[in-house]
């Protein structure tokens, strides 16, 4: 669901109104050039518990574990943190669009079973993609006189 007014109140609108699964596919943020390299793939829902690398922003360059995600594409992480005037720690929310992840969350010795299933889903291994868009080779027809 494209909304395709410019106005920021119709765009917030929008953006309150997306049901749940309209809502998770704006949660997607970039893998690592490394993790990219190693599973085929480029963007994946972000989970709490990720490590996570903040490209933007005053912490830019800050690495971190997720600790909350909002319903407003605002993610919490430990380590980005504010000390307010009477002494206590809070955590600004932070875009979606300016993180990074870099480590995947661990459950045992495995990874998260809905995101292996994701991955392999989404993985593009074994798939040809230069030959795909050269499109099928033409073989010239002699003609015998």
């Amino acid at each position: 669901m494209k909304v395709k007014s410019k106005k920021p109140k119709k765009q917030r609108k929008a953006l309150y109104n997306y049901k749940n699964h309209q809502r998770s596919k704006l949660l997607r943020t970039r893998l690592a050039d490394f993790l990219q390299e190693e599973y085929g793939i480029k963007t994946l829902p972000l989970r709490v518990g990720d490590q996570v690398q903040i490209t933007r922003g005053e912490f830019r360059d800050f690495e971190g574990e997720v600790t909350e995600i909002d319903t407003n594409l605002r993610v919490k992480i430990k380590e980005a943190a504010f000390e307010k005037a009477d002494g206590t720690e809070f955590n600004p929310g932070i875009h979606v669009s300016n993180l990074i992840i870099t480590k995947f969350k661990e459950e045992g010795k495995d990874m998260d079973p809905w995101r292996a299933h994701q991955i392999d889903r989404k993985s593009v291994f074994g798939f040809d993609w230069e030959e795909e868009l050269k499109g099928p080779k033409k073989e010239k027809e002699v003609k015998l006189d």
